[in-house]
């Protein structure tokens, strides 16, 4: 190699492996951090975010904050017929997205506001809960929706699956099954009229 200079020299030796950190859970299984947060978005509807969040700009935290989870309304197309049920989505790194569209001049701007989703009183967590979406009324004031509403009985629906017991189902995710069309349907209504009862013990 007479006449050549060696610049640099890199070495590949594997003998060295870095292995990922586990963390255990209550139950005794070893998951990653990075599963262990994906796991506290999904039950807290709310993306995991970097330990920063105090030093961001206010646009940027509240803009953030919108689109860590985005709660779609029904979509319908302009002759009304329905394109999609409401959804639950997110944008990863909902932060790092917030301040790039801050810098190219996107902003929250509150006055604007012309529908604004609420959660369903007494509800499964936020990534699961479809919720509504309310409009302010003539003089520009969000009404509070009636959680009677939320939890309707005409929405209830009962089928038996394949011989077995009766199930009822309702929108808001909530599922019993009994013996019978009338049990099934019965308890549904219990259920539902518990959880219309335990929000409005909140509001008061």
């Amino acid at each position: 190699m007479s006449g050549k200079e060696i610049i640099g020299s890199v070495d590949f030796s594997t003998t060295e492996t870095s292995s990922p950190e586990y963390v255990q859970t209550e139950s005794g299984q070893l998951v990653t951090p990075e599963f262990l947060a994906l796991l506290q978005q999904t039950l807290s509807g709310k993306l995991a975010e970097p330990d920063h969040t105090d030093e961001l700009d206010p646009q940027v935290r509240l803009l953030a904050e919108e689109l860590s989870v985005i709660h779609l309304p029904e979509w319908k197309s302009a002759v009304g017929r329905k394109l999609a049920e409401p959804t639950v989505t997110s944008i990863k790194q909902a932060t790092r997205v917030a301040e790039y569209l801050v810098k190219r001049g996107v902003r929250m701007h509150p006055e604007l506001e012309e529908i604004r989703w609420v959660p369903t009183p007494a509800g499964v967590p936020g990534a699961f809960d479809t919720g509504t979406h309310i409009t302010p009324d003539a003089e520009g004031t969000w009404p509070t929706p009636d959680v009677e509403e939320f939890y309707d009985f005409d929405q209830i629906s009962v089928k038996q699956i394949e011989g077995s017991a009766w199930h009822a189902t309702h929108p808001r995710g909530i599922a019993v099954e009994g013996k019978t069309k009338s049990e099934a349907y019965a308890a549904m209504v219990a259920e539902l009229r518990r959880r219309i009862d335990d929000a409005s013990a909140e509001e008061r």
